[in-house]
């Protein structure tokens, strides 16, 4: 039996084998790069671990901002759990497959282990909260229309636009209107404007942003402030609506925390100041957390996580 997980962001999607092969491909979710890319991208991944396992029963774990447990249309997690399995399928994978959102290991492999705020923040932003008795709550994670403040999407956005107030005086001026590079800003926006998809790209111009907040820009200070407040309020709003008292802490994961340490770093020192939070852990591996929570449950799935994550038979024979 090979055990195998996969986690999939909005830009990029990483799968892990327990003995250590990684692959590494672009995003599968269709609100960032199209169905047709997030079909063929995922199945790729699939035939990887297919192949890899020597065509053996395998267990893997999938963590994808795909599916979500807090959606209005009751069909719409069955639905994505058809095509991923579907997929899957194609590829000749066989054996089990555990399906849950993206940020679902992180609140139940340790250290938080069932209890705290589990923080995402990469391409899109969202957090999940549980007081390690009732089932979790979901904060965010709506898309990029509807949440993910403080993300790098957000974080690009805002500097984006702050480069083109800038620059044709309706703001301050900021090293933002040059600093994204090739051609002006208001090029730069217009054209990405055109793009089809252009949620990761967007995300994209984030480090430019925390790259000028560092040096000093005020501009890009605020944008920066701007998206921290943002993160401690959804991290408040997932601690309130989980009952967490007492002694808890928060996980923190995603792009923007790995490309931006400092972010990191401030986030976690407002977590404690303002909100009473033990010292945050950084996340640097989220895939390892993946493997880790398939480790600790295999394919049986805990009752807390019910409708937060669902276990599907690939079929095969041994």
């Amino acid at each position: 039996m090979t055990y195998w997980a996969i986690d999939a962001g909005g830009s990029s999607t990483t799968a892990l084998l327990e003995n250590g092969t990684r692959w590494r491909r672009g995003s599968v979710n269709p609100a960032s790069v199209g169905a047709r890319a997030a079909d063929d991208d995922l199945r790729e991944l699939f035939r990887a671990i297919c192949s890899a396992s020597g065509d053996r029963m395998t267990t893997g774990w999938l963590a994808t901002a795909t599916v979500d447990a807090g959606t209005v249309d009751a069909n719409a997690p069955e639905r994505e759990l058809d095509r991923l399995t579907r997929l899957a399928r194609e590829a000749g994978l066989t054996g089990t497959v555990v399906i849950s959102r993206d940020i679902v290991p992180l609140l139940v492999a340790p250290p938080l282990r069932g209890r705290g705020v589990a923080v995402v923040c990469g391409t899109g932003s969202g957090f999940i909260a549980s007081d390690g008795e009732r089932e979790p709550i979901s904060v965010g994670g709506c898309e990029y229309l509807g949440s993910d403040e403080g993300s790098a999407f957000a974080i690009g956005l805002s500097g984006l636009r702050a480069g083109v107030r800038g620059t044709d005086g309706r703001g301050p001026a900021t090293a933002l209107s040059t600093a994204f590079g090739g051609t002006s800003v208001q090029d730069l926006a217009r054209s990405l404007a055109a793009e089809a998809f252009p949620k990761s790209t967007v995300a994209a111009l984030s480090s430019v942003v925390c790259r000028c907040w560092l040096d000093g820009d005020a501009v890009a200070g605020e944008v920066v402030t701007g998206a921290l407040t943002d993160m401690v309020d959804g991290v408040r709003a997932a601690r309130d609506r989980a009952s967490l008292t007492g002694s808890w802490s928060a996980t923190l994961t995603g792009g923007v925390f790995q490309g931006c340490p400092e972010y990191a770093k401030e986030l976690g020192a407002r977590l404690v100041d303002e909100l009473g939070a033990d010292e945050p852990t950084l996340v640097t591996d989220p895939t390892a957390m993946v493997l880790a929570s398939l480790r600790s449950y295999g394919s049986a799935v805990p009752a807390s996580l019910n409708g937060w994550a669902w276990t599907r038979s690939l079929g095969g024979n041994g």
